[in-house]
């Protein structure tokens, strides 16, 4: 139950948003087969790969418990109940080739809370680690970790999804000086993040704090509406601003740098780096597909459809021009196109042009049989390749018949379509 003064103003509207997209995004993938068939392996490979790095974690960073770094232990046990949190997550230390960092987490029911062996070292006063830890853990009470699969698809929005997040960001850090209890404790914290322990000790804060009034500028302000984090000297700002509430004027941003972020950050790849935001275009476009491709073949499996349907009726007029010039007699589609070859002193044009006499035709193959001992003909159209360019397979015959069936030919053995197992067209 975290106290909802902790919680950034702008958190909970944007949450607000987020759920609606997500919830709008979700429905129309559950509604594609495909986008089914696709959301599955993308859960299944991403949950996957996930497990794996936790079990990396679990096995190659140190636990830290009641026996195993107590102390620190017991600075995250007292952190835990000051947020107002049952029980303690999983807390590890692992090294990370000098990266200053932690981070939460979690694997179903489990929670974890991983910090960078080097982040601890830097940490010269204590307060600054609790601070650090009590912003992870912060996530954890604010609910942030349970929705972020839910919300996956918001945080690709431009603008949107990464405010979304920065807005998380704030409200962790407040929930670090709740635990903290010390504003220049914990802004000294967040400097750590930029300069490491020794000189973090040694920054002017209210210096830092003054870089944030040229963050507003073009560059700076599109790199910051594609990131995930606010730039740090707002961070620290921002603590005193609440802390002292009036203090700190708000920081404007280049209008230009609202229109050209989403391209400029993903074409650089923004805080992220340009594989990871290039995986994310291409993943949401690849769901974007699996959901509209399924539309676009069911439209073209209805237009070739028509466009069989069509052509039976045009040949099935041409035939019955046919039998009244040749005195009863049905013609090849040779015949069809060019009549003159076929009836002796026909003086007329075409009955049939060469495109719809064609064998193939709108992923269709046509078939036209002739039955002189009946004095009839069936036209037949089946599918090129059956469920993709046509589903059904379409007869037309001698009595001005029009059916379809599925999977079976429709041509009976007679001259005539197969009355039993074909159904009109209306």
């Amino acid at each position: 139950m975290l106290d909802p003064r902790l919680r950034s103003p702008k958190e909970q509207p944007l949450l607000v948003l987020g759920i609606i997209f997500s919830s709008l995004f979700w429905l129309a993938l559950v509604v594609s087969i495909f986008g089914i068939f696709y959301g599955v392996i993308g859960i299944a490979f991403g949950f996957i790969a996930h497990a794996l790095f936790l079990a990396h974690v679990r096995g190659n960073a140190v636990r830290v418990s009641s026996h195993q770094f107590p102390e620190l232990y017991d600075r995250c046990r007292k952190a835990t109940a000051s947020l107002g949190m049952d029980a303690v997550p999983e807390i590890y230390l692992m090294q990370a080739g000098g990266l200053l960092n932690a981070f939460a987490t979690k694997l179903f029911s489990r929670r974890f809370v991983v910090i960078y062996s080097d982040l601890a070292d830097q940490c010269q006063d204590p307060r600054q680690l609790d601070f650090v830890v009590a912003h992870e853990l912060g996530h954890i009470a604010a609910g942030h970790l349970r929705w972020n699969f839910f919300l996956w698809p918001y945080m690709l929005v431009p603008w949107l999804g990464p405010a979304y997040m920065r807005a998380r960001e704030y409200t962790s850090d407040r929930c670090g000086i709740h635990v903290v209890n010390d504003l220049e404790a914990s802004m000294r914290g967040l400097v750590v993040l930029a300069t490491g322990g020794r000189l973090a000790m040694q920054a002017d804060l209210k210096a830092f704090m003054d870089q944030r009034l040229e963050m507003g500028a073009f560059w700076p302000a599109v790199l910051e509406l594609v990131s995930t984090h606010p730039h740090l000297c707002k961070r620290v700002a921002a603590l005193q601003e609440f802390v002292q509430p009036g203090t700190v004027p708000a920081v404007g941003r280049n209008l230009l740098a609202y229109p050209l972020a989403p391209i400029i950050g993903l074409a650089t790849g923004g805080a992220a780096g340009g594989a990871g935001s290039m995986l994310m275009v291409v993943v949401i476009i690849g769901i974007i597909a699996a959901i509209a491709i399924p539309s676009l073949l069911r439209a073209r499996v209805s237009a070739n459809e028509s466009a069989a349907i069509g052509d039976i009726r045009t040949v099935l007029s041409a035939q019955a021009v046919y039998h009244d010039a040749s005195g009863g007699a049905y013609g090849s589609m040779e015949c069809l196109v060019a009549p003159a070859s076929c009836i002796s002193g026909y003086n007329g044009g075409p009955m049939l042009d060469a495109l719809t006499a064609k064998p193939v035709k709108s992923g269709y193959e046509r078939r036209l049989s002739l039955d002189p001992e009946s004095q009839s003909f069936t036209f037949v159209a089946v599918p090129v390749v059956p469920n993709r360019t046509g589903i059904r397979s379409f007869c037309g015959d001698a009595t001005g018949l029009i059916c379809w069936t599925h999977g079976t030919d429709p041509a009976g053995t007679d001259g005539r379509c197969d009355v039993a197992a074909c159904n009109p067209v209306d």
